[in-house]
């Protein structure tokens, strides 16, 4: 009996909602991938944009299917925070260990530098070089992936490019364009531009927004399977909405990656688009802890998120032969035994007799009992009558 109460004890689990242990090295893995892939993609269709025309709308639609195949591929492996402005709100809300942010950090910038540095190898030589050329170099034509404001705006990017496209059609060169500006033959219009202010409340806003969005959509209450789908989709969007006046980061990894590859007027504004991101995930997170009740608050297990469950279940292994059916009163303490009890079925009462007999309180018969005295069954004990199955055991009946 005291292997069943060990082995009860042993097989006694409190399950809860909790994922297994993670190897961080793995994490770093998924996330650097996870980077990589939403920076290449990204990014990749801003660069050309001017050459297949994707427009505004191919972007930010690119960009949200790329997070959607990444959250999608490493969301077991690491949650697919994929940006650090998502790893500081899943930090914030309880679900990502604070010793874990850094190297989520780090893999996420190493991943969109390398997708900005393979982007920036396949630029043709020919769109920089020449007379024709309307960019004056790589960097010059990398920088219109950066992020900035003012003269650096997506919008007035937009516009300018909008007006000296039918000139540069025309072969004339950039130069040949300042020359008649600085001469008065064209009048240069005033394009739209968007200060520092409003680019930054547009960050903030965004990203918290993208923030909320995603720890509600993860949370355990939800039960949603389309979680990707939707974050990503909510990203698409909201850099489609924040492309007019930054050209629409949301990441801050994307807008370091982008400025070292950019002319020096980028890095001048990139702190920018690593501040108010970061800021915008704060209050997201801090946003949706407000509606977390407090009975059903996270607990940061190793990288994962482990969250209460409203049941405990436990796990009782009960032996069923005859002997473990009889009471104990040497082994197994009150608590076992009652979920013993709890866990098994109520073994009826002549079967309990039957398997553990007592000893008989009348003498036994004698050989000189006559055939007419044992009548009806005759393995059956005298004035009763034998359950079917049950056999008489040896020494409680007459002898043949």
């Amino acid at each position: 009996m005291s292997q069943d109460a060990s082995a009860q004890q042993t097989l006694t689990a409190d399950h809860r909602d909790a994922a297994p242990s993670r190897n961080l090295f793995a994490v770093v893995g998924a996330e650097l991938f996870g980077s990589f892939l939403l920076v290449f993609v990204g990014v990749g269709i801003a660069l050309y944009a001017s050459l297949h025309g994707a427009g505004a709308l191919g972007v930010a639609l690119g960009s949200g299917v790329a997070f959607m195949a990444a959250a999608a591929a490493i969301g077991s492996v690491s949650g697919g925070h994929l940006t650090p402005a998502l790893t500081l709100g899943s930090a914030i809300a309880g679900r990502t260990p604070w010793a874990h942010v850094p190297a989520y950090w780090l893999a996420q910038v190493v991943g969109a530098v390398a997708a900005a540095a393979a982007l920036f190898t396949t630029i043709p030589k020919n769109l920089v070089e020449g007379q024709s050329a309307t960019f004056d170099g790589l960097n010059d034509f990398f920088s219109t992936t950066a992020n900035g404001f003012e003269e650096h705006s997506g919008a007035f990017r937009s516009a300018s490019e909008a007006f000296f496209a039918p000139y540069f059609a025309q072969g004339i060169t950039p130069q040949q364009i300042d020359d008649a500006v600085a001469s008065g033959q064209l009048v240069m219009p005033s394009f739209p531009e968007f200060s520092l202010v409003a680019v930054g409340i547009m960050e903030v806003l965004a990203t918290a927004l993208l923030v909320g969005v995603a720890l509600a959509v993860t949370d355990r209450r939800t039960r949603n399977r389309f979680a990707p789908v939707v974050v990503g989709l909510t990203f698409g969007f909201l850099v489609l909405l924040a492309t007019p006046l930054s050209g629409g980061s949301l990441n801050p990894a994307r807008s370091l990656a982008t400025a070292l590859f950019s002319e020096g007027w980028a890095l001048g504004q990139v702190w920018v688009f690593l501040v108010a991101p970061l800021v915008g995930a704060a209050l997201g997170a801090l946003f949706y802890r407000g509606f977390v009740p407090d009975d059903q608050a996270v607990v940061v297990a190793d990288d994962v998120v482990v969250e209460e469950v409203e049941e405990v279940t436990e796990v009782v292994v009960t032996d069923t032969t005859p002997e473990a059916a009889a009471p104990s009163t040497t082994d197994a303490s009150p608590s076992l035994e009652k979920d013993t009890t709890a866990t098994s079925p109520e073994v009826p009462t002549t079967a309990r007799e039957t398997a553990a007999p007592s000893a008989p309180t009348t003498p036994p018969e004698t050989a000189s009992t006559t055939p007419a005295e044992r009548t009806e069954d005759p393995e059956a004990p005298t004035g009763t009558t034998a359950p079917k199955g049950t056999k008489k055991p040896k020494g409680t009946g007459a002898t043949d």
